[in-house]
């Protein structure tokens, strides 16, 4: 048994891939692991399902047929032989190569080719994992695999049993980016259905490397997906501390020692923005920006100053306590960019909310041009954040990266991304979670500060002296803000946490095979 020596080839496994297939955060996080790796020379491939995307020919990246075929058996648990059959397409981006797989019969097809990449995910995890196994036996291992999420764990764990059986201890290094507790009897993850054998093999436990078989880790965590996939992976890791802690809560401070942080990073620049805003609102005016946004219910006076609120239109982002806080905060107007994700009872709830805020609240859930989208977060006085749980916050450290100080509530990595004006010179203000009164003091705060430019007015002491520190405070707290993301949040900066954490998990293989 040996393990790599160094780590130069990879396969990250996801279901999203920003700029091609994206749902929320994931796909871009997983586009900068891709990207930072491939501009420093290693070799990147990124596995996914297709979701349907070779089949339109408007999906806007070209891609080739693979030669490539899985085709089989797998047996139920009513014992019925069910066949699948999988192909694959490939294309580039952003240095790296992209191979979706797709169905070569109708039942594949049905599962690998449904357009939202979270339709029937449990039969899609299953098939994916038989896939990149197969795929690795016509194509050869990598030294690392990288598995995004329950979903892309299973096959991360599939990968690494088959690399083990060949001889080879191969490092997997597990993300969590959005925790999530799907559970299946041990036949879904089994050679009968997803591919993974039943044999014993070396787990890490605390002290050292034990022999456990298969069915007994998987059992152990309840038929977890995400549980199973941490406790096999040779190195653990989340978008922020604050969101490992939430996940080693639930399933096991043990697993700290091999865990790590992948922090986002932004290409989004200030110079960028103001170009941005420069051209699209000539006139100086951010109400400019508003006018064109497409197919916006509701309307804003012009009478106070812009807020932005953008994110999934879901639970967790918290829309709903934006709109709610316009109620506490008189000088605030509120500008709701929301992404639909099908939640028809939450968007007619969002509607309604704003329409009972006449001239204060406007909502769209049409695609907004990212040069307008952009120049939107530039010209607001704050972006709002008032997630209930929140990995990391992408959104916020664009904001910040253009300058735009952020509202956000302490849950999960926002308090680790965005640094709280009151303690001294911050990014934004960090509130609690489900209270639309905090969040709207914290817009009438900002308002009175960045827009009717008198600190004196803003009636909370702490506010008020951070407000004073800033003698030319718009220009002076853009660059302010905009370079501690230069600081912190960066491709360089999310290079060096992949290469530790890579290296973490690469020793971590190393131990396991020389105790095999």
């Amino acid at each position: 048994m040996h393990a790599p020596e160094a780590i130069r080839k990879v396969y990250i496994l996801t279901f999203e891939y920003g700029g091609l297939i994206k749902v929320g955060g994931l796909g871009e996080a997983v586009r900068q692991y891709a990207a930072a790796l491939a501009r420093r020379g290693y070799s990147v491939t990124v596995l996914m399902p297709s979701h349907g995307r070779h089949l339109d020919p408007n999906r806007g990246f070209p891609l080739r047929p693979l030669d490539f075929a899985a085709c089989g058996e797998r047996r139920g648990l009513d014992g019925r032989i069910y066949p699948y059959c999988i192909g694959a397409e490939e294309t580039e981006a952003d240095g790296a190569r992209i191979v979706m797989f797709k169905g070569l019969d109708t039942p594949t097809g049905l599962v690998f080719d449904k357009w939202y990449p979270y339709d029937n995910v449990e039969e899609k995890a299953a098939l994916f994992a038989r896939a990149v196994v197969a795929y690795a036996e016509r194509y050869g291992l990598p030294d690392l695999v990288h598995a995004n999420d329950w979903h892309s764990g299973l096959a991360g764990v599939a990968l690494k049993d088959y690399a083990e059986r060949s001889g080879v201890a191969l490092p997997l290094v597990y993300t969590v980016h959005l925790s999530s507790g799907y559970a299946f009897p041990w036949h879904y993850a089994s050679s009968d259905w997803a591919s993974i054998s039943d044999r014993p093999h070396l787990v890490w436990r605390v002290c050292c490397h034990k022999w456990e078989r298969y069915s007994d880790v998987w059992n152990s965590v309840g038929g977890t997906a995400e549980a199973f996939a941490a406790v096999e992976a040779d190195a653990l890791s989340s978008v922020s501390w604050g969101y490992l802690n939430e996940f080693l809560s639930k399933y096991g401070e043990w697993m700290r020692g091999k865990s790590c942080v992948l922090y986002n990073a932004t290409d989004w620049r200030l110079e960028e923005a103001e170009a941005h805003f420069a051209r699209l609102a000539p006139d100086g005016s951010p109400w400019r920006l508003v006018e064109a946004v497409p197919h916006m219910e509701g309307r804003l006076d012009r009478d106070g100053s812009l807020f932005v609120a953008v994110g999934r239109a879901t639970s967790q982002k918290g829309l709903d306590v934006a709109v709610k806080a316009l109620d506490y905060a008189p000088s605030a107007r509120l500008l709701v960019l929301a992404v639909s994700v099908g939640d028809r009872g939450y968007e007619d709830y969002l509607k309604e909310l704003v329409r009972a805020r006449p001239g204060r609240a406007a909502i769209t859930f049409a695609r907004v041009p990212k040069d307008l989208y952009m120049a939107l977060i530039y010209a607001s006085t704050a972006l709002v954040m008032p997630s209930r749980w929140e990995p990391f916050g992408i959104s916020a450290i664009e904001a910040m990266a253009v300058g735009t100080p952020v509202i956000a509530t302490a849950v999960g990595g926002l308090p680790e991304v965005v640094r709280d004006f009151r303690a001294g010179e911050g990014t934004g203000l960090v509130v609690p979670p489900e209270d639309a009164y905090s969040v709207g003091l914290a817009m009438e705060y900002l308002a009175r500060w960045l827009w009717r430019g008198n600190p004196n007015e803003v009636p909370d002491p702490a506010m008020r002296a951070a407000a004073r520190r800033w003698p030319r405070y718009i220009p002076d707290l853009k660059r302010y803000i905009s370079a501690y993301v230069d600081e912190r949040f960066r491709e360089k900066n999310l290079y060096e946490q992949l290469k530790d954490c890579y290296e973490r998990a690469r020793l971590m293989a190393y131990y396991r095979a020389i105790t095999l």
